[in-house]
């Protein structure tokens, strides 16, 4: 564990303050969730990210549309790739500050003309459709479908749609 110098006092009702620079260099936003565990006598805190629990159906979904459609399909939580039918984007890798400003919008998104997405370093150009899973308490993730050579027509909205909702109901039953 890296010491990070700094100290802080627990209020009366139990609470600290991270600093902000930590929660900056951590990618920690205002209104997120942290999971708490115990080990010995260290209180660890970590992301939490809901779609993390679900990652297995998320892959199995993708993998069908990817297996059905001509399409490649990423689908991240709220800072990481979850999934992806792109092979240089792979799980685990950061997704760049445009997709999190979708995510933090809740904003839907259909580029007829050529755009480009970062991933950590990895940058990916083409057509894509993004919508946000929404669920009935957050905005957890994105699904974005790619194509590199065409756009993709508006219609295929509904494929998203039924992706998210399968994603959405899978989660907030649990």
């Amino acid at each position: 564990m890296k010491s990070t110098g700094v100290i802080r006092k627990i209020d009366e009702l139990g609470r600290i303050v991270l600093p902000k620079e930590i929660r900056r260099n951590l990618g920690i936003r205002d209104g997120e969730n942290l999971e708490i565990f115990v080990e010995n006598d260290h209180i660890l805190l970590k992301k939490y990210s809901k779609m993390q629990d679900y990652s297995e159906i998320v892959k199995n979904l993708a993998n069908i549309v990817d297996n059905t459609y001509n399409f490649k399909i990423i689908i991240t939580d709220r800072d990481k790739v979850l999934y992806s039918g792109v092979k240089s984007i792979v799980a685990g890798q950061d997704i760049g500050e445009k997709l999190i400003k979708y995510i933090h919008n809740r904003e839907s998104v259909s580029k007829s003309s050529l755009e480009t997405y970062t991933f950590k370093e990895e940058s990916l150009t083409g057509y894509f459709l993004i919508l946000p899973i929404i669920s009935s308490i957050d905005c957890l993730g994105l699904i974005l479908l790619y194509q590199e050579e065409s756009s993709i027509p508006e219609y295929q909205f509904d494929l998203l749609k039924l992706l998210s909702n399968i994603i959405i109901s899978k989660i907030d039953i649990a």
